[in-house]
């Protein structure tokens, strides 16, 4: 890990919150992840800008919800004001780590453009 990496990672806070975690970075990046439910899946809201510095809230989420056991993820995309191709990034790796990842919400039109653009759109499933 490049020292720049290593300093946006130290930057996530993580903290417990009820039945679930939350993982804020600096620029007002958050994701609330819950508890692994008994059939393997987590389910994570995302909110605010995702980007190369924010993204690793992101990444922290997605790595302990599958050190928890999941192998699926609901990922609540509905309130995420941005993301680049750091956060497309971190959704591709994930997307091949896990069992499967769902987008959950309406998706933001940048979102929708990114996937399409990049020709990501039908590694993910789809729920509102």
């Amino acid at each position: 890990m490049r020292n720049d990496d290593r300093a946006r990672a130290d930057a996530v806070l993580h903290a417990s919150a009820g039945e679930g975690h939350i993982y804020s970075a600096p620029g007002g990046a958050d994701v609330y992840r819950t508890a692994t439910r008994p059939d393997g899946t987590a389910r994570l809201v995302a909110s605010g800008e995702f980007d190369m510095d924010s993204s690793p809230c992101l990444q922290h989420a997605l790595a302990d919800a599958r050190a928890d056991g999941a192998t699926s993820i609901e990922l609540d995309v509905a309130a995420v004001a941005f993301g680049d191709s750091t956060f497309l990034q971190t959704l591709v790796r994930a997307h091949h780590k896990l069992r499967r990842i769902v987008l959950v919400g309406p998706a933001p039109h940048h979102l929708r453009q990114l996937f399409d653009l990049t020709g990501t759109t039908d590694l993910f499933h789809y729920a509102t």
